[in-house]
C-alpha cells in the first residue's frame, strides 16, 4: 500500500469510527484529548499523526489501532462473512428446531 493511501484510508476510518459514536470532530479531539486541528488535518490528509495521538484516538474510539489502517473494502467484506455466518448458523438452528418439533409430535 502506498503512502498516499495509507492516508486515505486512515482518513476513511477515523471518520467512519467517529459518526459510529455520533461524535464531531471537535467531541473526538476533546475526549482523546487532542486538538480539534489534529482531527481535521488528518482526516483532510494533512496530517500524519504520531504514534501516541493515534493510541489516543483509537482508545476513545474504542477500536484496536490496526483497524484504522484496514481498507473499507476488506472491512466491508469481513463485514459480509460474518452476516453470512449469522444467517447460516441462524438456519441450521432453525433447521434442527422444526426437525425436533417433528419427531416429538410423531
Amino acid at each position: 500500500m502506498e503512502s498516499q493511501e495509507l492516508r486515505e484510508t486512515l482518513s476513511q476510518n477515523l471518520k467512519k469510527y467517529r459518526k459510529i459514536k455520533g461524535w464531531s470532530q471537535f467531541e473526538l479531539a476533546e475526549k482523546a484529548e487532542i486538538s480539534e486541528q489534529t482531527v481535521n488535518s488528518i482526516e483532510g490528509l494533512r496530517l500524519w499523526p504520531s504514534d501516541k495521538t493515534l493510541a489516543k484516538i483509537a482508545n476513545v474510539l474504542e477500536v484496536e489501532m490496526y483497524r484504522l489502517f484496514v481498507p473499507q473494502k476488506l472491512t466491508l467484506q469481513s463485514e459480509a462473512i460474518s452476516e453470512l455466518k449469522h444467517a447460516v448458523v441462524k438456519t441450521v438452528e432453525n433447521l434442527v428446531h422444526d426437525t425436533l418439533s417433528d419427531w416429538e409430535n410423531q
